[in-house]
């Protein structure tokens, strides 16, 4: 999974190179736009992939089993219904909608499709996951990048400069995805099905969905803030340590991957199993690798990533690395109370992100500040989860 997860970023990162350098200015900014803002589907999209992720988990008897078909039928079904309305809604402000974005009809027509896509493939990864069909999730990883790298290289170089002809690239690759996810889930899919309360199941989900998207929005927030008060230099040079500092928080998908059914697994059958304390030790020992490199070699990764005017950033790096590797930690000890379906804390955290935020529009003054700001919350939040945890195994022993 590790190896996956960082052949399938290396490839995604590619695709910003190939279409900054063919694109024009102005189309590149509006797939960048439409990228960034699939970002903020990831976050029902990881609660939705992780929620499948459990139930799958813990489906253990035939009964369960049908009550899992029925559940993936129906909220695909559910999901396609909320797409068809959001349509029918952009439809009806279709104009308005070029005009003030800017944008195509081809470009709103591919990126409607897109979307949907992208709500329906948690379904069938989570379920994978659950399965601990961990070779099948990494594959999907690999072609998914090299499908959109390779179309959108190929549509670029030989035929139409345009964002909207970019997002076929993009299409490809979720295409692919879910066509590898129907294909292995598809005896599951046609189990005979059993009714059961979808609306008990969402009451579960809304937790799930908090808890996953935590992490997300703890490594995102701040841009808004960056963004509306700081020069464009600066926006620049912090953007630049952002995008290195990220791959500590990408370093705990595979681990929670792997680490998440497992734990939920063993919980319905009322073993232990000591999966989580190897997840926590490797996530600790691969972000403490990395913020220890980047410490002795701040200018490293800035140089293999960016030209040479953002080198200033590698000031930045060492101390915004050392705020992110708290949430790191902190990422995994969610996933172990959200597997055991422990989901108190969850609502303490998003507490505290709430006053995170607040706090970090009044005290802005400089980016130091800033990186200090996160890494000081981040703290508390790792603090918070270390407790649930510890009050999760001392009641657990009682």
């Amino acid at each position: 999974m590790i190896i996956s997860t960082t052949i399938g970023g290396i490839l995604m990162w590619s695709v910003h190179r190939i279409a900054s350098e063919y694109l024009p200015q102005s189309e590149y900014g509006t797939l960048g736009m439409f990228l960034r803002c699939l970002n903020l589907i990831t976050i029902p999209a990881c609660g939705l992939q992780t929620a499948f992720a459990r139930q799958t988990a813990i489906s253990l008897t035939d009964t369960e089993r049908s009550h899992l078909s029925y559940l993936i039928s129906q909220i695909s079904k559910y999901i396609i219904i909320l797409w068809i309305v959001c349509m029918l809604g952009v439809c009806c402000c279709f104009h308005p909608i070029i005009e003030i974005l800017k944008l195509s009809e081809s470009f709103v027509f591919f990126a409607g499709v897109t979307s949907l896509l992208i709500l329906l493939r948690p379904i069938g990864i989570g379920v994978l996951q659950g399965e601990q069909n961990f070779l099948w999730i990494g594959w999907t990883q690999i072609l998914d990048g090299a499908i959109r790298l390779g179309t959108i290289s190929l549509i670029l170089i030989f035929f139409a400069r345009t964002a909207a002809s970019s997002l076929i690239g993009v299409l490809g690759g979720v295409v692919v995805c879910i066509a590898i996810c129907l294909w292995k889930i598809y005896p599951l899919y046609m189990h005979p099905r059993k009714k059961c309360s979808i609306s008990r199941w969402c009451l579960d989900l809304i937790p799930i969905t908090l808890g996953t998207g935590i992490p997300l929005f703890m490594i995102s927030a701040d841009t808004l803030i960056v963004q509306a008060v700081f020069s464009d230099k600066e926006i620049a040079i912090y953007a630049a340590a952002g995008i290195v500092t990220q791959a500590l928080i990408f370093f705990t998908i595979p681990v929670t991957s792997v680490m998440f059914p497992k734990i939920a697994r063993n919980t319905a059958y009322g073993n232990r199993t000591s999966v989580f304390f190897l997840g926590l030790g490797l996530t600790a020992a691969l972000t403490g690798s990395v913020v220890l490199g980047v410490f002795l070699f701040p200018k490293l990764p800035i140089q293999i990533m960016f030209s040479s005017e953002f080198l200033p950033a590698a000031e930045l790096l060492p101390w915004f690395a050392l705020s992110m590797f708290p949430l790191a930690l902190t990422t995994v000890l969610i996933n172990n109370l959200l597997a055991t379906g422990k989901y108190v804390c969850v609502y303490w955290l998003w507490g505290i992100a709430a006053i995170y935020i607040c706090v970090l529009i009044l005290k802005h003054d400089s980016l130091q500040q800033v990186i200090a700001i996160i890494g000081g919350f981040n703290l508390i939040m790792l603090g918070v989860v270390i407790y649930f945890n510890l009050r999760s195994v001392l009641l657990k022993n009682n």
